[in-house]
């Protein structure tokens, strides 16, 4: 806990010898002036402690603690929830959690990620090549997310009784460049540092 001035005042007076205060004249106030200037310095350091702990800083300190997590803050939002969020890190470079983020985003079905040091393909009989096998070249610290072909089925067939209008269409023939580009941009956010991927998306 910082002292205060009068606190500073007293331990000032004990590194000086008694004969220093016989004559009072200035001593007091130069010292007075010293034990203020140390009351306020040590307040100082006693924030700039408490700066580092997530729960005690405020503001652009705690700012400083969300981009040291690779967490900004959200517009308009309060130290209060801003702190709370940025202590609950988790883990965001693993396979699990790239694959939860990344399903997150489909629009059709759910992703596979296989880590190329997980070997390819090959014979014997409990393992056979099928459409579902995709080969690619193995490098180190590698990883693939196969997605299925991100086009929804039709959501009308011409007939008689359902036509094309503005509220019932018919679905898109070409997966969305926009969410392949949302896909890279969340890996590349997430993923460590080091490691290479690729985004590989089904045919049928």
């Amino acid at each position: 806990m910082a002292k205060t001035k009068a606190q500073w005042y007293e331990k000032l007076k004990g590194w000086l010898p008694t004969w220093w205060f016989e004559k009072i004249q200035n001593q007091e106030a130069v010292l007075r002036g010293m034990a203020a200037i140390l009351e306020r310095l040590e307040l100082s350091l006693d924030e700039h402690y408490d700066e580092t702990f997530i729960l005690k800083a405020y503001g652009p300190y705690l700012d400083e603690h969300g981009g040291e997590r690779n967490t900004p803050r959200n517009a308009y939002e309060l130290d209060p929830s801003y702190a709370n969020r940025i202590r609950n890190i988790v883990n965001t470079t693993n396979c699990p959690a790239i694959k939860a983020a990344v399903d997150a985003l489909l629009e059709v079905g759910t992703s596979i990620i296989r880590e190329d040091f997980e070997g390819s393909p090959f014979f014997d009989r409990e393992y056979f090549f099928s459409r579902g096998d995709i080969m690619v070249e193995t490098i180190i610290n590698t990883f693939s997310i196969i997605v299925d072909r991100q086009v929804h089925a039709p959501y009308s067939f011409y007939s008689r009784e359902n036509f094309c209008d503005r509220e019932d269409f018919i679905g898109r023939n070409e997966s969305s460049l926009e969410l392949f580009q949302l896909i890279i941009d969340l890996v590349n956010r997430n993923k460590a540092f080091g490691t290479l991927y690729r985004v590989i998306e089904r045919v049928e």
